[in-house]
């Protein structure tokens, strides 16, 4: 079994495999929101660097938002090209949650937070518990102080992922972040919730992957 995991949803687009054994390959771009012009490439890459083709692919995952409206897009609609062209199944990876796989002994809260931009963020907050993630604030837009103040309520230790806490550093002077190289988005953890989901059931055909961005663009 190979699962191949997009994650277009921030500034750096990135690719990953996963296997049956738990196994994780993991091609990152440099390059900053330069994601419809390196992702397919990488994809590539990723495969015949590790003697794969496209043909023995099992599955294909998004990461489906929220984030990057236009890096959903296109993460969204090369998955579901993907998956019809070679006729596998589709998983749609809630980008949010992803974030608890990046650090799964952490015993605390794990809080991603996201620039929506005039003081909103995309954010939710997640906790490891008896193996499983339980999702201890709602992913959801909120504005940055609302969002606070209910993780706050939860007390105990946290920590803060995303953009988000550099967008609005003042509100985290004195907060636990994570460390640089985990903060951001990553495919390898997209693999891992995917494969997850996969095994629960709940991969889908390929009109069923649908992008999550949480509200409309301003445009609309």
């Amino acid at each position: 079994m190979y699962i191949l995991a997009l994650e277009t949803t921030g500034a750096h687009a990135s690719a990953a495999i996963i296997d049956e054994a738990d196994h994780v390959i993991l091609k990152k771009s440099e390059g900053v929101l330069n994601h419809l012009q390196n992702l397919m490439p990488m994809v590539q890459e990723l495969l015949a660097e590790n003697g794969l083709k496209l043909s023995d692919l099992t599955a294909v995952a998004a990461s489906q938002g929220p984030g990057s409206f236009t890096g959903i897009r296109i993460g969204v609609s090369s998955a579901r090209a993907l998956a019809q062209v070679l006729d596998i199944k589709a998983i749609a990876v809630p980008t949010l949650m992803t974030f608890a796989y990046h650090m799964p002994q952490y015993t605390g809260l794990i809080c991603p937070v996201f620039d929506a931009r005039r003081s909103q963020v995309y954010a939710g907050a997640y906790r490891w518990q008896d193996g499983k993630i339980k999702e201890a604030v709602e992913g959801a837009p909120y504005m940055i102080e609302e969002f606070l103040n209910k993780v706050n309520a939860l007390g105990g230790q946290r920590m803060f992922f995303g953009d988000g806490t550099k967008a609005y550093r003042d509100y985290f002077d004195d907060a636990e972040l994570a460390p640089k190289e985990c903060r951001l988005q990553s495919a390898d953890s997209v693999a891992r919730v995917a494969k997850d989901l996969f095994m629960q059931g709940k991969a889908v055909c390929c009109e069923e992957l649908k992008p999550n961005y949480m509200r409309k663009a301003e445009a609309e």
